[in-house]
């Protein structure tokens, strides 16, 4: 194994789960002992917070009434983006075939659900994070309020799913047997990194961005939450 492999799939991964916790904890610490108005609200409290929260948090209510054709873009691609991540489940662990072969779905059925609708989440995902990332070029009132962090996000998100798709739809394509067994590895401490480059690139991509998440606007999923228990509070 390669000193750069080894770096990419045996060190990186510790580092970057080191750096997405501590600055998780940072970012609730700031949310914590940011300065909250007396008894001002934005808004009226509805009669079920929580449930106003969690319309919120899976249906964009406030984005569709506000841009219509943003809200098509953002939540077909949060759901998505939903589906790829149970993916990646079944890509590091067994669980997921270990519940599709429980209601009786065979493992070639189960390949081909994987094939057909990680394809097509491939493809979504690319054709809408494009979509996002021209709005955000071209509309003037968006490009004003965007910064570089902004566009490094949309640019390396995009170049994670780029290389996912050249994995799935090339001659590429990883070795799901090798990931599982470099994921458990990694929880030993005796990482056996995969020798892929492509597989290599694409997890040196997501490693980056798990390390920005939590110094961008990319969190917003986790203030969401801090902000409306302000804007909606009683």
């Amino acid at each position: 194994m390669n000193v750069l492999a080894m770096f990419i799939g045996g060190i990186l991964p510790y580092v970057a789960v080191f750096v997405f916790l501590g600055g998780m904890i940072y970012r609730f610490y700031v949310w914590f002992k940011t300065p909250q108005p007396g008894k001002m609200t934005l808004f009226p409290a509805p009669s079920s917070t929580a449930g106003s929260i969690i319309s919120e948090a899976l249906l964009f209510p406030s984005l569709f009434r506000s841009d219509k054709v943003l809200w098509i873009f953002s939540w077909v691609f949060h759901v998505t983006l939903a589906v790829v991540f149970l993916g990646h489940i079944r890509v590091f662990t067994g669980l997921i075939d270990s519940i599709l072969m429980a209601m009786g779905i065979s493992g070639e059925g189960i390949n081909w659900m994987s094939g057909t609708f990680g394809g097509a989440a491939g493809i979504v995902l690319l054709a809408t994070g494009i979509s996002l990332l021209i709005r955000r070029l071209l509309l003037k009132r968006v490009r004003e309020i965007s910064g570089v962090p902004d566009f490094f996000a949309l640019l390396i998100i995009l170049a994670i799913i780029i290389t996912g798709d050249l994995m799935r739809f090339s001659g590429t394509h990883f070795d799901l047997e090798q990931t599982r067994v470099w994921a458990q590895s990694l929880l030993t401490f005796s990482p056996e990194v995969p020798k892929s480059a492509a597989f290599q690139v694409h997890v040196l991509l997501s490693l980056l961005l798990i390390m920005f998440m939590p110094f961008s606007k990319i969190l917003h999923f986790g203030g969401f939450f801090f902000t409306n228990a302000l804007i909606k509070r009683r």
